[in-house]
């Protein structure tokens, strides 16, 4: 007996099903895949669900096809089939790279629109069905009845992206693009740290831009004398006056700024911490400093401390709990867009500033730096808003991320933390145990209560809950309602939460992609391999795969044939590379006419290497003529947004210079080129180091 990627081959009658069966394995991956994606989704999942309900209708009849061999083998000797196949296995992993996309805050960056990302769909299903109606699975064809279902289904999901796309900020999308670079950054120090020793030199440091600023011990002056003056359980929390503005001065370890791996990666941590203090519902990070020679990190100051004190000493009215949680969402979406987890929501790291905005404060990274360390009576607490399969051992996930915020909103709406009354072992054996806490109090004939029970249960898009109980239940100009707990003399006054944050001006922050693509460079793929299968009855067509592999050790031949093959079967990252070997010559003769042609069309199926080269061959083929210039700049930008550095570095050159009849824009110009450096560009390197007058 012969098993293949989980398919029985009994009693093989002859040789012509054998070229067919990894590709039958191929669709048992991708539909293993796509429950990993939807599993793993952070948005998007009634899209991700409608693909696997696609993909799993033609699984069922390719383990049929398996089976009735005899019945089949007609159609598995004809080399027509087989090429249908081969365009099979491309679609399906194309509608696999889709999903990760749009499943992931990286959708984004990757798409311009929600529209965009319809039609991106359509266009999947599209290519999905036709190929599926080569190969006779007529059982993959939706009836008219079908497809608005799945048209609904899928507007849903389009419908929430749409708002939180309009939502976002023009100057906030760099910020992101930077921190998730940065970010990108410090897994690769961690890497030559643990191969090379913490101690090995980097090549690329970190860049002067993004250095954390240092702050002169005399720039830190004491407050008025106060008894919230010092902060924290060991008292290693201290407030001074910066500028003008009261900040807390926290004790951290003593950072060393050299070019190590591990230095380099606590500099770019620390630069991540600024930058996401460009969002308002995160704590500021103002820089280094010393106080009493004392390391300490310079933190926006929070006059009301956090938001355990807060509901400990009044009773919150529940359209002010609804703010505190809107804005402790909205933090946590920038960091998760930013691609940072916090690893420890509860109300006790959330801090109320004085005009009572709730920010997010003692997230991981930042307790990196911090001299104390996590005691186990800590951990005792932590574990109340703990997921289970974190408790189980898992790592911690988005997912994980999302179940804390749920025991929060518990937490907050009860006024208590959970599991009050129970020990560690007590906690873990309950949650593991599929048991929750009671909700009790959220059964209240209010509305706001009411949906919270249900993004508890974690059964509702929590950015479309939040958005649509805001809307419907905080009104413009309403101050927080807060009823003291122990009698008159702990009232406070009423204060309008809509008034503009004195705390910094121009951040323009709003509720919420560039996905890396190097040629050299293979995406995920699925096990394909046609060892050991006998002579076959068709010409076997070797995975695009091979093309590349052909490619790097210059047999560029076999790269060629291979290439040409998948762009004629629709394969995108064929169709560029085609383009490219008629472009440069390689083994076919230059065509630059043709290559265009290929560039183009691979550009427009989102390859950004093809949207580069598609907007360089018209540069070098236009003769100066300006009629190409708004192309040139469309195909320019995608591939930027795609996150190819070289056009990132090529567009901010364009902004800087106001070239191609584009209006100079010095800090576009600027903002683009630091993306670039970050990702290692040599020119936008060069471009910052010789220019840091202009740019600081």
């Amino acid at each position: 007996m012969l098993r293949y990627h989980g398919f029985d081959a009994m009693q093989i009658v002859g040789d012509a099903i054998q070229p067919f069966l990894p590709l039958f394995g191929t669709v048992t991956n991708v539909v293993d895949g796509l429950y990993t994606t939807y599993d793993n989704a952070k948005c998007n999942k009634k899209i991700c669900l409608a693909l696997i309900d696609r993909v799993e209708i033609v699984q069922h009849a390719v383990k049929s096809l398996a089976r009735k061999q005899q019945e089949n083998e007609e159609n598995f000797r004809k080399q027509t089939y087989y090429r249908s196949w081969i365009r099979f296995v491309n679609v399906l992993k194309t509608i696999k790279k889709f999903a990760d996309e749009i499943s992931q805050q990286s959708v984004f960056q990757k798409f311009l629109n929600a529209n965009a990302v319809k039609d991106a769909f359509d266009k999947n299903i599209n290519e999905f069905e036709a190929v599926c109606k080569d190969l006779h699975f007529t059982v993959a064809m939706y009836s008219e009845e079908q497809k608005e279902q799945e048209s609904k289904q899928v507007s849903e999901d389009i419908n929430i992206l749409g708002r939180v796309m309009n939502d976002i900020k023009e100057d906030m999308k760099n910020v992101l693009k930077e921190i998730n670079l940065l970010s990108s950054n410090v897994e690769q120090l961690k890497v030559q740290s643990a191969k090379r020793g913490a101690t090995s030199n980097v090549e690329n440091p970190l860049n002067d831009q993004y250095k954390v600023p240092s702050i002169e011990d005399y720039e830190l002056t004491d407050p008025d004398g106060g008894p919230d003056n010092v902060r924290g359980t060991k008292k290693t929390v201290i407030k001074k006056i910066y500028r003008g503005l009261e900040v807390a001065c926290k004790k951290v370890q003593n950072i060393e700024k050299n070019q190590t791996a591990e230095s380099q990666k606590i500099q770019t941590e620390l630069a991540i911490l600024n930058l996401l203090g460009r969002c308002p519902k995160i704590i500021l990070f103002h820089g280094l400093s010393e106080v009493d020679q004392n390391s300490v990190m310079v933190l926006e100051w929070a006059s009301n401390g956090n938001l355990k004190e807060l509901y400990t000493k009044y009773d919150i009215a529940w359209p002010t709990k609804l703010q505190f949680i809107r804005d402790i969402f909205n933090g946590l979406y920038f960091m998760h867009r930013s691609g940072i987890l916090h690893h420890d929501i509860r109300c006790e790291n959330i801090l109320i500033t004085e005009n009572y905005d709730a920010k997010i404060s003692n997230f991981e990274m930042s307790r990196l730096f911090q001299d104390e360390t996590t005691s186990c009576s800590n951990m005792n607490d932590y574990v109340r808003w703990l997921a289970p399969e974190k408790i189980r051992g898992s790592r911690y996930s988005h997912k994980c991320e999302m179940f804390s915020l749920g025991m929060l909103v518990w937490e907050l709406s009860n006024q208590r933390i959970p599991y009050e009354k129970m020990n560690l072992k007590e906690i873990q054996d309950h949650v593991l145990d599929k048991k929750r806490e009671s909700l009790g109090v959220l059964l209240h004939p209010n509305p706001i209560p009411l949906e919270f029970t249900k993004f508890i249960k974690q059964d509702i898009q929590v950015s479309y809950l939040i958005k649509t109980l805001c809307e419907n239940h905080l009104i413009l100009g309403n101050s927080p309602r807060l009823t003291p707990k122990q009698g008159p003399n702990n009232d406070i006054g009423y204060f309008n939460l809509n008034r503009p944050s004195h705390l910094r001006s121009g951040s323009n922050y709003s509720v919420p992609s560039p996905a890396d693509f190097d040629p050299e460079n293979l995406p995920d793929t699925f096990d394909c391999a046609l060892d050991n299968i006998p002579n076959a009855i068709v010409n076997i067509i070797k995975p695009f795969e091979d093309g590349i592999k052909a490619h790097k050790k210059k047999d560029y031949k076999e790269a060629w044939e291979c290439f040409n093959e998948h762009a004629d079967l629709g394969l995108s990252l064929a169709k560029y590379w085609k383009g490219y070997y008629l472009y440069t010559g390689y083994y076919v003769k230059k065509d630059q006419k043709e290559a265009l042609k290929w560039f183009k069309m691979a550009a427009d199926e989102g390859v950004p290497d093809a949207q580069l080269r598609y907007a360089f061959g018209l540069l070098e083929t236009g003769n100066g003529n300006s009629e190409n210039n708004e192309i040139i700049l469309q195909y320019m930008t995608q591939a930027a947004d795609g996150g190819n550095e070289t056009a990132m570095y090529n567009l901010g050159d364009i902004y800087y210079n106001g070239k191609l009849g584009v209006e100079k824009d010095v800090g576009k110009g600027i903002d683009l080129i630091k993306l670039a450096a970050l990702k290692k560009q040599p020119r936008a390197i060069e471009f910052l180091n010789s220019n840091k007058a202009t740019y600081k």
